[in-house]
């Protein structure tokens, strides 16, 4: 499919997401999100129900990515389709024990999600342990892993010395910041940058951590990738053991060495350049020193598996061109 065919593709979210954004950057058609608050998003709903059929009928796509969640973003998605005959496809960020089964009602989400998937041209999950969901739904899926661009950017992002890590983070309590914080307090010859808004980090920990430690913000677009493309190495971590981190592929288009939480879904889709660790201190602690120690040879790996993602990306954009085209 040539890039003038893709002018009519578009992107659409209920919320910024790098994912998302990525994926239209990759795909070379727009990306359009609706700000949306966490704290009065179910007032939200019907505005951005109103907004998103307004704004689709003026774009007139004839291709829709749309993120799931939240789940009530595909209904406008659905409807346009329905009238119009446009194609739309679910890029779905949920993860079994985590998202949409958590709560009874989230059951009826789950039942909502399956009627939509099994309407649209496929819906994409981000990881293989999401896949069973998808075989008993009776619909078109398919992994489409987290996005790995090429960057061709120069970074500008300040590093006060090296080593310098990046810790990728959305500050969630899954993510073991505690551990690293006092990881820092020992290894007082590395620099430690810690990604995520500020306002979600209690002022204690802002005011007590060690010198060697500085909380970056939240990082959006090319501003991003150049403090990436600036550290030395970056560290993922979660409790989630299906979770296909998505900063781990960040960091990977990046070329960055990683430290990632041992799980057997990291380990299938990072075979080379990362070192897996438990989430204790200790373990992160002697994970970052074998990485430090090893980085040439991480840094080789990671720009080799670099590459195989990308060949491997380029095939599923493919696979989604040849799902569109049996619709027509």
């Amino acid at each position: 499919m040539n890039n003038e065919s893709k002018k009519r593709w578009l992107f659409l979210s209920w919320s910024y997401s790098r994912r998302s954004e990525d994926i239209a950057k990759i795909g070379d058609f727009d990306y359009f999100y609706f700000p949306l608050s966490q704290k009065i998003r179910l007032f939200q709903f019907p505005l951005l129900f109103v907004k998103t059929i307004f704004h689709l009928f003026k774009k007139r796509p004839e291709v829709i990515f749309i993120q799931h969640p939240p789940i009530h973003a595909i209904l406008p998605v659905l409807l346009y389709s329905m009238l119009t005959g446009a194609h739309y496809i679910i890029d779905s960020h949920i993860t079994p024990g985590t998202t949409l089964i958590e709560k009874p009602h989230h059951n009826i989400y789950l039942f909502l999600h399956r009627f939509y998937s099994y309407l649209a041209t496929v819906t994409l999950f981000h990881s293989k342990a999401i896949l069973e969901r998808g075989k008993k739904w009776r619909c078109n899926y398919m992994v489409l892993e987290n996005p790995v661009r090429i960057l061709d950017i120069e970074s500008h992002f300040p590093i006060q010395r090296r080593p310098a890590i990046g810790m990728v983070s959305s500050l969630s309590p899954d993510e073991h910041i505690m551990e690293v914080i006092e990881v820092a307090e020992d290894l007082k010859n590395v620099v430690f940058y810690i990604t995520g808004e500020k306002k979600k980090i209690p002022r204690k920990i802002l005011t007590s951590t060690p010198e060697n430690i500085h909380f970056t913000g939240y990082i959006k677009g090319n501003n991003y990738y150049e403090f990436l493309k600036a550290i030395d190495l970056a560290i993922v971590l979660t409790d989630r053991k299906e979770s296909a981190l998505l900063g781990a592929y960040e960091a990977l288009s990046a070329e960055k060495p990683l430290v990632l939480s041992d799980t057997q879904t990291m380990r299938y889709y990072f075979p080379r350049g990362a070192i897996f660790v438990r989430n204790s201190k200790d373990a992160i602690k002697a994970g970052i020193e074998i990485a430090i120690r090893e980085t040439g040879r991480l840094r080789k790996e990671i720009q080799q598996l670099k590459v195989e993602k990308l060949r491997k990306q380029d095939e599923n954009f493919s696979k989604i061109e040849e799902l569109l085209g049996s619709r027509n």
